[in-house]
């Protein structure tokens, strides 16, 4: 009954959230398919370059506290301690506040650096003077998500992506459309700008006024948070840290065109495949960090959130592979088709990230900070160091390679160090339902690589419909999967 439980559980914060990282998906995919007809590989390179730097000056500049300050918020009951709800809230829109302002100055002090870097000049300077503003805006957002998701105000935060979205989106439209690859930076900017006041707005109606504070009162009492928070800024920073290190090395030896081209596999891995791990993940972590103390109980979860991902994400990737060429044509335009060898080698990786994924999650429930700075260090240098190599060497189709090596090294190396430190152990279900889905990739894999031979493009298809119908007869088993989309009377 309990693992059923677990299961139904999964499944119902897979569902919730995925709908909302649906819409984000859907979005998001409109707004690539502009972006790449209008200004195409080149532009989208720019456009890639200005959003990454965002995104990991962001990451800098947080230290981790829109993740820690979700827990510290979530901790708090808002029926009995309004008043200590209320300073939490406060604490943590002054830490954001913080961040944000040193955001904007880290950025703006290297602006003629990065210019260099990506364009061979200073005299592009004045985009990253703009970025620097966007990223003071996407600071204060990411504080607003924090108190929305810390108060489980999940409808006003999936009301809000949506609404920023579709504002950004039919500004974006016109801008690049006449401006093309000039209006790259005001996008970015413009979309820093609704994000902010649109969660603005729906943080509002929390009801929760929070006390002013100073920043020194902040720092005192959200020492918690910051601690707690630079712990996990590794989950988030390190991954992009390695990305920004590739695109640099991409856009030194081939150009803007490639690391554009580089963006859009990364987009189609992490935005239209790796949805789901960001859905799961939601219900994951805080069920583990309950179940620390009992080793059995968290055995069981890590194996069974296992068991779900790979019924979960092995027909999305199967489907990807099989349609990745009406997919690329569909979301972006034909000049990325290049692209198609690449995802080939690098959705089959995602098979070995949706194992390792589960159990890399115990080092951080477990706060094991050693274990997980040590491991999460080595790990990214060692998928900066693949993707170097295998782009050096064989280009796309090598960097594609890179990452089913390195995320079969990973998956090796986290259960290799589970097992020794924490005794955990797959199931012999879990092997089984492993070794099921790994046999569908792998014919799938196989046979991709003589595409042009029609019957097999239709064994491919009845491969993919096998695939969907294991993972429904076996949901099915663990917990009935159509009576649980029903709602509760």
């Amino acid at each position: 009954m309990n693992n059923k439980k677990t299961y139904k559980a999964i499944l119902k914060s897979t569902s919730i959230f995925g709908s909302v990282q649906i819409i984000t998906v859907l979005t998001a995919l409109i707004k690539s398919k502009i972006i790449t007809t209008l200004i195409g590989p080149y532009g989208y390179g720019i456009y890639s370059v200005l959003i990454n730097t965002s995104d990991l000056m962001k990451q800098i500049s947080l230290m981790g506290i829109d993740v820690s300050g979700v827990r510290k918020i979530a901790e708090t009951d808002s029926d009995t301690d309004i008043n200590v709800l209320k300073q939490n809230v406060a604490i943590i829109s002054k830490l954001v506040l913080l961040a944000g302002i040193v955001g904007f100055f880290l950025t703006l002090s290297l602006s003629f650096l990065l210019s260099n870097i990506f364009f061979s000049s200073a005299n592009y300077w004045y985009l990253f003077l703009f970025l620097s503003v966007a990223i003071f805006f996407n600071c204060l957002s990411a504080g607003n998500i924090a108190i929305l998701q810390g108060n489980s105000k999940f409808n006003k935060l999936a009301r809000s992506n949506l609404t920023s979205s579709l504002f950004s989106l039919f500004f974006a439209i016109p801008l690049f459309y006449f401006l093309k690859t000039e209006a790259i930076v005001y996008v970015i900017l413009f979309t820093a700008l609704v994000n902010y006041f649109i969660t603005k707005y729906f943080v509002q109606f929390l009801l929760v006024l929070s006390p002013l504070i100073s920043f020194k009162t902040a720092i005192l009492e959200g020492k918690g948070v910051l601690k707690f928070g630079s712990l996990l800024m590794l989950l988030s920073f390190l991954p992009l840290l390695a990305n920004y290190i590739i695109q640099i090395f991409i856009g030194k030896i081939d150009g803007l065109d490639e690391v554009g081209l580089f963006n859009v596999g990364m987009v189609v891995l992490n935005t239209y495949v790796g949805f789901i791990f960001n859905a799961m993940s939601m219900e994951y972590y805080p069920r583990l960090v309950s179940q620390v103390a009992d080793f059995k109980k968290l055995s069981n979860s890590v194996n069974q959130q296992i068991e779900v991902s790979l019924l979960i994400i092995t027909p999305i990737l199967l489907l990807f592979s099989v349609f990745s060429e009406f997919f690329l044509k569909i979301f972006f335009s034909i000049k990325f088709l290049s692209l198609i060898p690449m995802l080939d080698w690098a959705i089959f990786a995602m098979f070995f990230k949706a194992v390792s994924f589960p159990i890399g999650y115990v080092f951080i429930a477990k706060a094991d900070s050693k274990v997980f700075l040590k491991t999460s260090i080595f790990f990214n240098s060692l998928f900066t160091i693949l993707c170097i190599l295998g782009y050096f060497f064989y280009g796309f189709n090598g960097l594609g390679f890179s990452f089913l090596l390195y995320y079969i090294f990973h998956l090796i190396g986290v259960y290799l160090i589970s097992l020794k430190r924490y005794n955990l152990k797959l199931k012999s279900t879990t092997i089984i339902i492993l070794l099921i889905n790994l046999s569908f990739c792998i014919t799938i894999f196989i046979f991709n690589l003589y595409k042009t031979i029609e019957v097999l493009s239709i064994i491919r298809i009845l491969v993919l419909m096998s695939s969907v119908l294991y993972s429904i007869v076996t949901l099915n088993k663990f917990v009935p999967i159509f009576d649980y989309f029903k709602k509760k009377k």
